[in-house]
């Protein structure tokens, strides 16, 4: 069984390689995503669709950077930087944001929870106005 802490570091691994395929392998089927403004996605088939995909067609060039992790038992929480350029339509289940063409770098905070060497849950933490700004959606 892999530890909590080496399934994460994988899973940023391919995230910043834009391996879908090996990235998912790395959760579980019933995962469960919640981020800022009462976003929810579940289950590994949603989660490729609504997360993955739409992230990598809003931003190809995105990834983590500057990753610090902590790790208590089966939680990892990960302190990293989103990087990328919005050229692409940011897909949400409820909207879509057309391309803007502005770089995004902000912080971000996730809590991820490893059980059988799979990642069940994900809460993610950012500001969404510091986003929005640099997006050119909002003044600064």
């Amino acid at each position: 069984m892999s530890e909590p802490k080496d399934v994460l570091e994988q899973a940023i691994a391919c995230w910043n390689a834009g391996d879908r395929e090996a990235w998912a392998e790395l959760y579980a089927e019933d995962v469960v995503y919640e981020g800022p403004g009462g976003a929810r996605i579940s289950g590994l088939e949603d989660l490729k669709v609504w997360y993955f995909d739409a992230l990598l067609t809003a931003a190809p060039d995105r990834g983590s950077a500057d990753v610090v992790l902590f790790v208590d038992g089966e939680h990892v929480v990960e302190e990293a930087r989103y990087t990328g350029t919005h050229t692409g339509p940011w897909r949400t289940p409820d909207a879509e944001i057309p391309a803007t063409g502005r770089t995004l770098d902000f912080r971000f905070a996730g809590v991820f929870r490893v059980a059988g060497g799979k990642i069940s849950s994900i809460r993610i933490y950012y500001d969404q106005v510091e986003v929005f700004t640099q997006l050119g959606l909002m003044p600064a």
